[in-house]
C-alpha cells in the first residue's frame, strides 16, 4: 500500500516531535531534514519521516536509476560520493574508516511536512495505525552522553596535508588544472557505543552550536548521520533545477568590529571570488548537458551569508530541464557536488582519488529526498557519522594558485570546529 491519506494538523516543533519520536520508535530507519534556519528561501519545509515500507540499498547507480524512474513514491536518503567512478574514469581507493552502501533510499509508511512560513503541518500516512502510534508517543526523561573518544587519527598529519597543498600549488602553476578541493578525513572510536537517544542529543547540540539551511538527522540501519550542512546541492521542482555552490569562507569575528571586518575581507577577496567563480562555471556547465538551451543563468553572484561560526560565499545557477532529461539525469551529470570536487571536474576527482587514498563515502555526496521528477538534496558537509563504537567526520578546502597553505589548513579546522567541540576533541592532534 501506498501513501494514499493525508492531514492538516496542528503545529508543533519539529524538533520537539522528533525527540518524543526518538524516545519511543524502535524502527530501523528515521529521517529528518531541518531547514527552519533556512533565510535564503521565504518557503522553508522540513520533513521527518518513519516506518519504512520499500528500502533501495546499493552500490550501482544504474539499478537504482531504473527502479526509481518507474516509481511516483517519495523517497529519503543519500548518495555517496564514490559513484563518481561510476560516471567517470576514476580510479577507486580504501574503503572508509565507517563503510557505507553508495545508495541508502527509504520510502516510509508515514512522513511529516513542516511548512516553517505557514506554521502547518501535512501528515502523509498508509495505514492511520502509524500516526495513531505516533500520537501516543510523550517524551521520557533527558538523557546524558558521557562519550570519550579514543584512537583519533586522521589521512593526513597537518605537515603531510600543508605538502599536499604545495604540490598541487605546483600542478596549477603547470597548467594541469585550476582547482581542487582537498580534504582530510578523521576518524576514531568511542568508549563506548552511543543508544539513539544520546545520537539524536549530539544532533540538537550541533544545531545550536551550529545552525545551519539543511540539517539532517538520519538512523539508517545501525548508522547515524548528523549533519548540519549550508549548502544546496540540488533542487528541482516542476523542471525548474538550482543548485547553490559555496565557495569561500572566513571565520567570524570575537567581536562586532572585528566580524563586520572578516565579512568585508571575505566580500573583496580575489581569491575568494575567483574560488566561486570557477565553481559557477563548473555548474553551469553540468547544467548545460540536461537543460533547455539559454535557460541556465545566475544568480546572486558572490553572496555572502553568515553562521554562528563563519561566513560563506556563495552563488545560485538555475536552469530549466530538458523534456528529454530526467532529474536523475540531472543529478548524474552533476554528481558530485562541483564545490567537492575542483575544475577541471573529473582531472580535480582524479587527483583527489590519488591524494587522498581512502574513500570519502557519504561525505561530499548529497542527502535528500526525491518523488517522481522533483528531488532536494543538500551537499554533505559539516557532518558527522555514527555506526556503533566507530565514529568520521571530513573536513577540506578548494586550493587555487594564490592559497596559502597555512590558511587552508586553518580553514578545515574553523569548518570542523563545532564537531570537534561537541566530541571536544582536537583535530591538530591528529596525527600531527
Amino acid at each position: 500500500m501506498s501513501i494514499v491519506k493525508k492531514k492538516i494538523t496542528k503545529w508543533q516543533d519539529p524538533l520537539f516531535l522528533l525527540r518524543k519520536i526518538v524516545d519511543n520508535y524502535e524502527g530501523s530507519d528515521l529521517v529528518f531534514l531541518y531547514s527552519a534556519l533556512n533565510k535564503q528561501n521565504k518557503k522553508s519545509f522540513s520533513y521527518l519521516a518513519l516506518f519504512p515500507r520499500k528500502k533501495i540499498i546499493s552500490n550501482n547507480f544504474s539499478d537504482v536509476k531504473t527502479i526509481i524512474k518507474s516509481s511516483k513514491e517519495r523517497w529519503f536518503g543519500y548518495f555517496s560520493y564514490e559513484l563518481c567512478c561510476q560516471f567517470e574514469n576514476i580510479a577507486t581507493t580504501k574503503k572508509s574508516h565507517i563503510d557505507l552502501p553508495k545508495i541508502y533510499l527509504v520510502n516510509f509508511n508515514l512522513y511529516f511536512e513542516f511548512d516553517h512560513s505557514k506554521k502547518i503541518i501535512t501528515v502523509f500516512f498508509s495505514n492511520d495505525k502509524y500516526l495513531n502510534e505516533v500520537l501516543k508517543y510523550k517524551v521520557k526523561t533527558d538523557v546524558k552522553s558521557n562519550l570519550k573518544v579514543k584512537d583519533f587519527s586522521s589521512n593526513f598529519s597537518n605537515k603531510n596535508y600543508l605538502k599536499k597543498i604545495s604540490d598541487i600549488k605546483k600542478m596549477i602553476e603547470n597548467g594541469d588544472f585550476f582547482q581542487m578541493n582537498l580534504t582530510r578525513k578523521f576518524y576514531g572510536n568511542f568508549n563506548k557505543e552511543n543508544n539513539q537517544q544520546q545520537n539524536f542529543k549530539l544532533f540538537e547540540d550541533l544545531t545550536k552550536s551550529s545552525p545551519a539551511n539543511y540539517s539532517s538527522f538520519l538512523k539508517l540501519a545501525k548508522n547515524y548521520i548528523i549533519s548540519s550542512s549550508p549548502e544546496l546541492f540540488l533542487k528541482i521542482d516542476n523542471k525548474i533545477v538550482k543548485s547553490r555552490p559555496i565557495k569561500g569562507t572566513i571565520a567570524r569575528g570575537k567581536n562586532k568590529i572585528a566580524d563586520a571586518k572578516n565579512k568585508l575581507i571575505l566580500k573583496n577577496s580575489v581569491k575568494d571570488r575567483a574560488e566561486n567563480l570557477m565553481i559557477v562555471d563548473l555548474v553551469r556547465n553540468d547544467f548545460s548537458k540536461f537543460c533547455e538551451v539559454g535557460s541556465v543563468k545566475i544568480n546572486n553572484l558572490f553572496k555572502i551569508d553568515g553562521y554562528k561560526n563563519i561566513y560563506h560565499m556563495s552563488s545560485e545557477v538555475i536552469g530549466k530541464i530538458s523534456k528529454n532529461y530526467s532529474s536523475l539525469d540531472a543529478l548524474q551529470y552533476c554528481f558530485p557536488p562541483g564545490s567537492m570536487t575542483g575544475a577541471p571536474k573529473v582531472k580535480a576527482m582524479q587527483l583527489i582519488s590519488d591524494m587522498e587514498k581512502i574513500e570519502r563515502g557519504l561525505y561530499s555526496g548529497a542527502i535528500g529526498f526525491l518523488e517522481g521528477d522533483d528531488l532536494n538534496f543538500s551537499v554533505v558537509i559539516r557532518t558527522l557519522i555514527i555506526r556503533e563504537k566507530k565514529f568520521e567526520f571530513q573536513s577540506g578546502g578548494a586550493i587555487t594558485y594564490d592559497s596559502l597553505p597555512i590558511d587552508e589548513l586553518k580553514e578545515i579546522f574553523d569548518k570542523s570546529k563545532s564537531i570537534t567541540d561537541l566530541l571536544k576533541i582536537n583535530t591538530i592532534s591528529a596525527n600531527k
